[in-house]
């Protein structure tokens, strides 16, 4: 229903053909897949631009493209078909290897199915507020934790160091981490308290509760309320408060388009972990829980399935490891997965071009979305504390940026505290690089000049460019304009990038960390843009908003 096309059914003389979209299966580019791979086909360069017409000739060197393109897929599939790896997506072959260790694995695991029901088909009562226990727990499931911090951004910074947690999920997942996780059918309560049953050793609970909050002094916020006109969904928030552009001010209290006076208490579920972190980060005013639920838990569920694939990665290299690292990071999200079956079909419109009808459906095979809520629970949690440990106010060295499984501060590595390093282990970080600039512009956005990597100095030091939605090509022609000694004449500057790096009088415009900021319009993006007849890249223009 997100508009992704997953498989075409062609229908001839009783016969069905099925095209499948091998990106949900290999979710990289074509280039990361023949590099892993290390498939004997490499992905080729090639410029895109030129002249084309309907049903024009294409030349030798595109055809030779087209072709490499899928030889280097076809290689990779062959290699996922043989290992038995031949499902629609990635997270269903992880899914349906995790299934085959349950039924024949000879530790203490329950079957599947007893572990893990369909909790989507047990109805609540309607004091519960949602129908059934898979939406009660689903409004705790939140994704991972990326935060910039709030008077940080659009500064350079130097001298700092960034740390990534070795395999994130699996570390939370396996019993090394002494993570415990729910299974089974809950057991529900009400009223303003947590049952002494429900904090027992060997429970899992989640709970409803409903209150203002506000962020403690130095404490890093990350709650966030999806879904709601009062605030922006990716903010992590440090007041439920109402802001004011008029008067500059937050407020507990709000009206509606009624004219009614509204306080601004929240409702929010959550899992034990996000609870207790709550707790600790931000002052509860009006505070109140509403009702929960427990379930039994159990440690090192997923050991078996995770210790064969981290082994794998640790012995193999080329594809059998790209493969370890595939199966190692795609289960849990297959937990998480809602009934929502909606799709679209496609039909031919009256101008030619193609047309899609939605179709609302609700009838998949969920995941076991307890599970799926706490390992990423568990997940933000382990980030976030790390990141907490290092943070000593705005305007002071310590932690700028975390992305999910990465912390980035503005410190050296021996002053990073409250993590351990070790460049493999699960629930240890790895100091993958160092650098003496940076500058963090917003989440997902932000430039390291990185001079070390794993504490080892680097003979070729280089700008680590990341920015959400900005393709290579525009990083490439953004770095090349902080560099001096461009010349206008080189021919393989277009028009456009011929205008981005040059003034009007020929000489180079040169850039700085400074200029990556929202307003930055960098040429050469392509965007699909749908035509009769297919899909036509259309060059258009980048731009940071």
């Amino acid at each position: 229903d997100k508009g992704q096309w997953y498989t075409i059914v062609i229908k001839d003389n009783n016969h069905f053909i099925e095209i499948r979209d091998s990106l949900k299966l290999l979710p990289f580019s074509v280039k990361r897949i023949g590099n892993s791979f290390k498939t004997k086909h490499k992905k080729l360069e090639m410029e895109y631009t030129g002249f084309r017409y309907a049903g024009c000739v294409i030349t030798d060197e595109e055809k030779k493209y087209i072709a490499n393109d899928v030889l280097v897929v076809k290689e990779a599939l062959e290699i996922m078909f043989n290992e038995g790896h031949n499902k629609l997506t990635i997270g269903s072959c992880c899914l349906e290897e995790y299934k085959n260790i349950c039924k024949h694995t000879t530790k203490k695991l329950l079957d599947y199915d007893e572990m893990f029901p369909d909790i989507y088909t047990i109805v609540l009562n309607e004091q519960y507020k949602y129908n059934t226990v898979g939406e009660y727990i689903r409004k705790s499931y939140r994704g991972g934790w990326c935060y910039l911090v709030k008077g940080k951004e659009n500064k350079v910074y130097s001298n700092g160091t960034t740390a990534d947690v070795n395999s994130l999920y699996p570390s939370m997942m396996h019993s090394e981490s002494g993570n415990k996780y729910p299974v089974g059918l809950p057991k529900f309560w009400k009223g303003n308290l947590i049952p002494s049953e429900a904090i027992a050793e060997n429970k899992y609970y989640f709970v409803r509760i409903k209150t203002r909050f506000y962020i403690k002094e130095n404490m890093l916020p990350f709650i966030q309320i999806k879904g709601s006109f009062l605030y922006k969904g990716t903010e992590a928030l440090e007041t439920s408060d109402i802001y004011d552009k008029v008067t500059d001010k937050y407020y507990p209290f709000y009206r509606d388009n009624d004219g009614n006076m509204c306080d601004t208490r929240v409702e929010l579920v959550l899992t034990m972990t996000d609870y207790e972190l709550l707790k600790e980060h931000y002052e509860l005013v009006d505070f109140e829980i509403l009702d929960g639920c427990w379930f039994y838990s159990m440690t090192g569920i997923f050991d078996e399935y995770i210790d064969t694939y981290k082994e794998m990665k640790q012995k193999s290299t080329g594809a059998l490891r790209e493969l370890a690292k595939l199966f190692l990071n795609n289960l849990y999200g297959k937990m998480a997965s809602s009934t929502d079956s909606s799709f679209k079909y496609a039909y031919v419109k009256e101008d030619n071009s193609i047309g899609f009808v939605p179709v609302i459906e609700n009838n998949k095979a969920p995941g076991y979305i307890p599970v799926g809520s706490a390992i990423t629970s568990y997940a933000r949690n382990f980030t976030i504390r790390a990141a907490q440990k290092n943070y000593y106010g705005v305007g002071k060295p310590g932690f700028i940026y975390a992305d999910t499984d990465s912390i980035h501060c503005d410190l050296p590595p021996e002053k990073i505290k409250g993590i351990t390093v070790h460049d493999k282990n699960f629930c240890c970080w790895k100091l993958e690089s160092c650098w003496d600039k940076a500058i963090f512009t917003r989440q997902k956005t932000y430039i390291e000049h990185v001079t070390a990597e794993n504490l080892e100095p680097i003979e070729h030091p280089f700008n680590n460019i990341k920015c959400a939605g900005m393709p290579q090509k525009c990083k490439d022609l953004f770095e090349a304009s902080m560099s001096s000694g461009l010349s206008i004449e080189d021919k393989k500057w277009g028009d456009e990038e011929r205008e981005f790096l040059f003034d009007e009088n020929g000489k180079q415009i040169v850039r700085t960390f400074n200029d990556f900021k929202a307003g930055l319009k960098v040429p050469g993006k392509l965007r699909p843009k749908r035509i009769r007849g297919g899909i036509l890249l259309v060059e258009t223009t980048y731009e940071m908003r």
